[in-house]
């Protein structure tokens, strides 16, 4: 089995290819478990170039095919490891797969060092590349895409030859801000969607209906005569394919688990009752105003996005900023800290801690002068101020960049603020009402929310009775029975 790394080296390139090429990392002389020829053990050497005269001229031939090509900014080369298992491989095993690899990948248009490294306890080796092709003077781009499909392809190809074992990949990874959320414990859209989805399967009675709650739940679809379906969440920037979800969220996933349900056979579930606890004085607290009012409405509103306790739809709409809770926490932790409630106060408590930031480091520079000329017990003594007065300083950096934070942020935050209250009026006030005054739907069951009537509310005909023949009747005005006649009043 053989794990590559791959490193762009953007500077002193010559170093990397003297690494790779180590003398004392490469030779046998301090290997006891290998002891092939023990007469020929410290004169062996692992090391070899493809495309260079020789290994000690390796770094003067590429800079010199840069310079032929006058492209000596940028990265300067790149420096690659192939580690295999202990006791996998023989060191001449080793040395041939890193020359085979080289060769497949870079021996036909660049300069290559390669060096097997027997210092620890896996044979690896170190692998290093110039940027510029001796060739055409084309420079080598590595990225992820490469990675995958080109280097770490053709290493696994070498072990299958050689009867080693590869890592097979277990489904789709995570990118690098889904598995950062995940980590922090902290929403995506992703999860939000996943979560949307397994809300509405248990309200659907087929495909065509789950399209239709997420229609009404806000998304945009792609479907129908697409080999994929892509949903676009609200207040999302783009659509998202179903099946990138996982493999239980594809169409036929999907529509398995909707038919797979018997959710009019189960048994009603009682909400567990909640006990809360009461802690601290139930005195009066002053009210605050300003900023510090703003950042706890709004901190409040994404502690309930983040925990999933909040409205559904204001959920979604600061989905983008509860990734970033904890940040807005500490401005909101700042901010009552220093009472701060408006501009002038923010730039106040700026000018502030500017003023003991330059007191700051005033006391600390002549620490350092008068450390280099004390005793040892002395120093012991100033480092350890020095330390302290570091700390301080610190913190008083971080305080700053939270006022610039904050003065940055305010305006975002009063918007969304804003923008979150009448989402949230509109899904308390409006959306019931809608409700109520819908009509029968598609399937032909009455609106039970109109007493049950076939004939209630959505009826776009009188609901008279209907005569032998098919017709209806015209309906006869009824009068009350205890009201008086015209005559008499």
């Amino acid at each position: 089995m053989a794990i590559t790394k791959v490193f762009a080296i953007r500077s002193r390139f010559e170093k990397t290819v003297q690494y790779a090429a180590n003398e004392e990392k490469t030779s046998l002389s301090g290997m006891i478990e290998y002891a092939v020829n023990p007469d020929k053990t410290e004169k062996r050497l692992f090391e070899s170039c493809l495309n260079c005269v020789s290994v000690e001229n390796a770094a003067r031939d590429m800079e010199r095919t840069k310079r032929r090509y006058n492209k000596t900014g940028g990265i300067q080369g790149y420096h690659i490891i192939q580690s295999f298992q202990p006791g996998e491989l023989t060191p001449e095993q080793t040395h041939a797969i890193g020359v085979e690899f080289a060769r497949r990948l870079f021996g036909e248009r660049f300069e290559v060092v390669i060096g097997t490294h027997l210092d620890k306890h896996h044979l690896h080796n170190h692998i290093a590349v110039n940027s510029v092709s001796f060739l055409d003077g084309k420079k080598l781009r590595c990225n992820m895409k490469t990675y995958f499909q080109e280097i770490q392809k053709v290493s696994d190809d070498l072990c299958r030859e050689y009867g080693l074992s590869i890592i097979e990949p277990k489904g789709k990874g995570k990118s690098h801000p889904e598995w950062q959320a995940a980590k922090s414990k902290l929403p995506t859209i992703r999860e939000q969607i996943r979560r949307d989805i397994d809300d509405l399967i248990g309200q659907s009675l087929n495909f065509t209906t789950f399209l239709e709650n997420l229609r009404k739940a806000g998304y945009q679809i792609h479907a129908g005569n697409r080999k994929h379906t892509a949903v676009k969440p609200p207040y999302g920037k783009g659509f998202i394919r179903l099946d990138s979800l996982g493999e239980n969220y594809t169409d036929a996933a999907i529509e398995q688990r909707i038919l797979s349900q018997h959710f009019w056979s189960k048994p009603k579930k009682m909400p567990a009752p909640r006990r809360y606890v009461c802690k601290g004085s139930l005195k009066k607290y002053p009210k605050v105003h300003g900023f510090r009012a703003l950042y706890f409405r709004y901190v409040y509103l994404l502690r309930g996005a983040v925990k999933g306790r909040g409205a559904k739809k204001v959920s979604r709409y600061l989905l983008e900023d509860a990734i970033r809770f904890e940040q807005y926490l500490k401005q909101h932790k700042f901010l009552c800290e220093h009472h701060i409630d408006t501009a002038s106060d923010l730039q106040n408590t700026k000018h502030t801690l500017t003023e003991r930031l330059e007191v700051a480091l005033l006391e600390r520079k002549p620490l350092y002068e008068e450390r280099r000329h004390a005793d040892e017990a002395q120093k012991q003594v100033l480092s350890q101020t020095i330390s302290t007065r570091t700390a301080q300083i610190k913190s008083l950096r971080r305080e700053l960049r939270l006022c610039a934070q904050i003065e940055a942020d305010a305006e975002r935050v009063q918007t969304r603020v804003h923008e979150a209250t009448l989402i949230q009026k509109e899904e308390r006030y409006h959306e019931p009402r809608q409700r109520s005054r819908r009509a029968d739907d598609a399937r032909g069951h009455p609106n039970l929310r109109s007493g049950g009537k076939v004939g209630g509310a959505g009826c776009k005909e009188p609901c008279g009775s209907v005569s032998g023949t098919g017709e209806r009747e015209p309906e006869v005005a009824r009068q009350d029975p205890h009201e008086r006649p015209a005559s008499q009043r």
